[in-house]
């Protein structure tokens, strides 16, 4: 049911707009397993996709449920690439390292919905936009068009906004949940809390409380949590914070819209709703956190931009996800440094629905 969440409610719980899995999967951690994922969200159901795929034997633990965090949390833009545009990855990564990771999240979009097996997940393939907010992004979009076409992608610059047409949009739960619908009984368990992990040259001791398991290898899946587990991992748990409307009755966004160099979007589903997402950068130190709990500050911002869309309906769900951003703004994925028989597949910096299933893909193929 929803719950109208105007000032009034301040302070409330995080009400998040996807709705958990309909399943259920209780269970405990196992007493040995050749494959153990930590992590319920989307890059644990894909790890544990590939795992099947390849024919090897893997147990997934979760301490919530599937999609507990920043996978049920987020707007569910499938995207090419990182936040930054493509002319700025250029100038960060190189420009074959950019090509190679706007073509790998644009094979993952592709892949993904592949597995998914026909169930539906919210997918439309509308394209995204990007909305400059200064002059200093519009320079940024116009090169981006030209990098993007030197380098074989499609992409437009409509006047106003740099449209990428192979973009994408999903019901991030539902994806989750599809995936997960598909591993072997017993493979999934739903609230085991990891605690520890003594990593040995020919395994790992996993405990959960007093529950124990001697896993061959273990795969973190993480993402914001990891330095729960593994304090020496950099990544920064980072809070997004959204809200949405109840259905609006007229067209107010066409496509899901990415500005301020990726700090904001925006968009609205098929049936109405108005989804609106970011805008830490107003409060940048404050967001670097796991707590998951809306603040006044960032929601009432988030509040004026819907209005300013032209959304007229009530807001019906506040909420905050912890996302799990890297340096470099790209994936931790492979072997940890230290620790045999420790895999990282996580830090996806805001963009885990446009990475981790090809992540995982190669995460599981080094094992």
């Amino acid at each position: 049911m929803s719950i109208l969440l105007g000032r009034e409610n301040w302070p409330f719980v995080s009400t998040p707009f996807w709705p958990r899995p309909p399943e259920r999967y209780p269970g405990a951690l196992p007493a040995k397993a050749d494959v153990l994922v930590v992590g319920g969200g989307i890059a644990g159901t894909s790890l544990l996709w590939h795992l099947a795929a390849r024919r090897i034997d893997g147990v997934l633990v979760e301490r919530h449920h599937l999609a507990w965090g920043a996978s049920g949390r987020n707007a569910g833009f499938l995207l090419a690439g990182v936040a930054s545009s493509y002319a700025e990855a250029v100038r960060t990564y190189g420009r074959e390292k950019a090509r190679e990771v706007w073509e790998l999240t644009n094979e993952n979009q592709d892949r993904m919905i592949e597995a998914v097996q026909g169930q539906q997940v919210g997918h439309r393939r509308l394209g995204t936009a990007i909305l400059p907010d200064s002059d200093e992004e519009r320079a940024l979009l116009i090169e981006s068009e030209q990098l993007l076409h030197e380098d074989g992608f499609q992409a437009r610059w409509d006047g106003t906004r740099l449209i990428n047409p192979r973009d994408g949009e999903c019901d991030p739960v539902a994806v989750v949940a599809a995936l997960a619908r598909q591993a072997k009984a017993g493979a999934i368990r739903e609230g085991v809390n990891v605690t520890a992990l003594e990593s040995r040259r020919h395994g790992v001791i996993v405990l959960a409380g007093e529950a124990s398991c001697e896993a061959g290898v273990v795969i973190l899946a993480t993402n914001a949590y990891t330095t729960q587990l593994v304090p020496l991992v950099n990544i920064q748990p980072t809070r997004a914070q959204m809200l949405a409307t109840g259905p609006e009755s007229r067209s107010l966004v066409d496509l899901p819209v990415y500005s301020h160099f990726g700090y904001r979007y925006w968009r609205q589903l098929a049936t109405g709703e108005v989804l609106v997402g970011g805008w830490r950068d107003k409060s940048l130190e404050t967001e670097k956190t796991d707590d998951d709990s809306p603040t006044s500050e960032i929601q009432d911002q988030l509040e004026r931009a819907a209005r300013g869309l032209g959304a007229k309906s009530e807001i019906t769900h506040r909420w905050a996800g912890t996302m799990g951003f890297t340096e470099s703004g790209l994936p931790v994925a492979g072997p940890l440094e230290g620790m045999p028989n420790v895999y990282i597949c996580a830090g996806f910096t805001g963009h885990g629905m446009g990475f981790a299933f090809m992540t995982a893909k190669g995460v599981v193929g080094q094992i």
